[in-house]
């Protein structure tokens, strides 16, 4: 009985190595490594089609609708019918539906809303006609304009590049989902978050998949890593959040953000802990 208690003390307990796994835990633990790697790949992309393309193009939106004009008057002298409308000092009308870079404002009929605040779905729509233009345009919020709109009155429509962009009456405006949004640093926090993600993974995944046997238990591992994974990822977010409440430039970001984040892992990464009996020396598990 002595003896059993003296062995479970040194961990020598049925089924586990002196190091405290499981004989299966190198297996969970390289398929950990497999889904890291798979992970940073998947954010690695994300992140690079965010900075390559989707920022820039929304950034650049974003100046050409602050940029946009308002349209000349339309020239209703010249005879343009249905489906066409003629721009004041042009010698042929234009076709209604080619898209302006000016804004144009035009009067629409509201045919129904729709303001649906239920926990699991939340829907703001409102369905319009009137003119050259009818459909249906959706808001992030209620008010300060739907929630007013009944059914068959009139309202004013801002359009750009074909898409209404903002409704508006004598008392309030209220902007679509469609109306660009300079939200520029918070999206650039998400893609830095996520590309720093993709480099922890990158980093993570294949010495746990190569050398199992150095690490901690999978769960242990698992959870250190999600939790730094989160960490990283937040810290970012809320870094973007607060460059956009301050207006500072997008970039300010990824210049503190990279940093903060890599050279701690790195200085970790130098750090060799102790050897164990048996002369193994254990990697740091959560990079």
């Amino acid at each position: 009985m002595a003896r059993a208690d003296a062995a479970d003390a040194d961990g020598d307990r049925p089924g586990r190595r002196r190091d405290g796994n499981r004989p299966d835990d190198g297996e969970r633990t390289r398929l950990a490594g497999v889904l890291a790697i798979v992970l940073g790949l998947v954010c690695g992309a994300v992140s690079f089609a965010s900075f390559a393309y989707q920022i820039p193009s929304a950034v650049s939106r974003y100046a050409d609708y602050r940029a946009a004009a308002q349209c000349p008057a339309t020239d209703t002298s010249t005879g343009a019918g249905a489906g066409t409308e003629a721009v004041a000092g042009t010698a042929a009308p234009r076709p209604a539906g080619e898209p302006e870079d000016c804004l144009r404002t035009l009067t629409f009929t509201v045919d129904r809303t729709v303001v649906d605040r239920t926990p699991r779905t939340r829907r703001y729509q409102a369905a319009l006609s009137g003119g050259s233009w009818h459909g249906t345009v959706v808001f992030a919020e209620p008010g300060p304009v739907l929630d007013r709109l009944r059914p068959g009155e009139r309202v004013d429509g801002t359009l750009w590049r074909g898409t209404i962009m903002a409704l508006g009456t004598q008392e309030a405006r209220q902007g679509t989902l469609d109306e660009p949004r300079d939200e520029s640093r918070v999206s650039t926090g998400i893609a830095t978050g996520l590309g720093l993600l993709a480099v922890l993974c990158l980093r993570s995944g294949p010495r746990w998949w190569s050398r199992p046997d150095r690490h901690r238990p999978p769960a242990a591992l698992v959870r250190s890593a999600v939790v730094t994974g989160f960490a990283v990822f937040l810290g970012c977010l809320a870094l973007g959040a607060v460059a956009q409440a301050l207006d500072l430039s997008r970039w300010i970001v990824p210049a503190l953000a990279v940093p903060a984040t890599l050279l701690p892992v790195r200085l970790l990464g130098r750090v060799r802990p102790e050897s164990e009996p048996g002369g193994a020396s254990p990697a740091p598990a959560g990079v």
